[in-house]
């Protein structure tokens, strides 16, 4: 065991309940104790709280996108034309219904940190100083890459998942329908596995809580620039253009970050030029979709 390990689930929890009490009251505090008891209120504020900010943070990252993008430089990045406002308002509609069950994940991976049944640790003195908390994040942050990667492409190869979790994702298949909105617009459980390796690799990977819960804050902002339909060299960095034909080619570029992975695995397509996307889905994505 490191060094330590046993007093992070309590910092934790600690420190959980210390941000908490800058956002509810005493009074609804002990209201939502006296209703179900210490632990389930803890974590129904940490839900509601992680409800609210991920809102907050997905309005404010895209509409901050939305207006570099589209308000200030339409016309040079998009001169065949830009998202509807129809097309962005169902992407906005369905990325808060997302939000709804996407924000139990975080809370599910407090939980399992708090009960200590994870190596999440709180100090560097846990992991033997810096050098050890860079060396496991490194680890870290490799794992949940690949985790990712096999996750999406998985819910693109198995056909019941693709079907029923992942194709409401995939309706923006085109340059001219993806937009900052659409970057967590998908099936509430698509989102929860997709996302579910940054809370799987903790059970085996010492990460400091403070790294986690900020890779969990990026990954939402990075969505919505991948999401921009907005071409940039960027390699080895899986950019916009990297995602744009994920969304119109579909069996390609899965990866989260990076191109490692695709690269590996041999499911990496390079955009012909900076902005060679195809307009129209393959013949096999067309069929997929169908």
């Amino acid at each position: 065991m490191m060094a330590g390990a046993t007093s992070s689930p309590e910092l934790v929890k600690e420190f959980n309940a210390w941000i908490n009490s800058f956002l509810f009251s005493e009074g609804t505090i002990k209201t939502a104790r006296d209703a179900m008891g210490a632990k389930a209120a803890h974590y129904f504020l940490t839900y509601v709280r992680n409800f609210l900010g991920g809102s907050i943070l997905y309005y404010i990252t895209a509409a901050m996108w939305h207006w570099v993008i589209y308000v200030k430089m339409g016309r040079t990045l998009f001169p065949k034309g830009m998202p509807a406002p129809a097309v962005i308002w169902d992407q906005i509609q369905l990325a808060q219904l997302s939000t709804t069950v996407y924000a139990m994940l975080p809370v599910l991976g407090e939980f399992f940190i708090e009960e200590g049944y994870t190596r999440c640790y709180f100090h560097f003195s846990d992991v033997g100083g810096l050098i050890g908390y860079v060396l496991y994040t490194v680890v870290y942050l490799t794992f949940v890459e690949i985790g990712i990667y096999w996750m999406h492409r998985t819910l693109h190869t198995n056909k019941f998942l693709y079907k029923y979790v992942h194709a409401l994702h995939h309706k923006y298949n085109s340059p001219e329908t993806l937009s900052p909105w659409a970057s967590i617009a998908f099936n509430p459980l698509d989102g929860v596995l997709q996302a579910c390796p940054y809370v799987i690799c903790l059970f085996f990977i010492p990460c400091h809580y403070y790294t986690h819960m900020a890779m969990f804050m990026f990954t939402a902002i990075w969505a919505t620039n991948i999401h921009d339909a907005v071409p940039g060299n960027s390699e080895p960095i899986m950019g916009a253009k990297y995602h744009t034909v994920h969304h119109t080619h579909y069996h390609v570029n899965f990866g989260q970050f990076f191109t490692f992975c695709d690269q590996y695995w041999g499911t990496l397509k390079r955009p012909q030029d900076m902005r060679g996307y195809s307009q129209e889905p393959s013949t096999d994505a067309a069929k997929k979709a169908s």
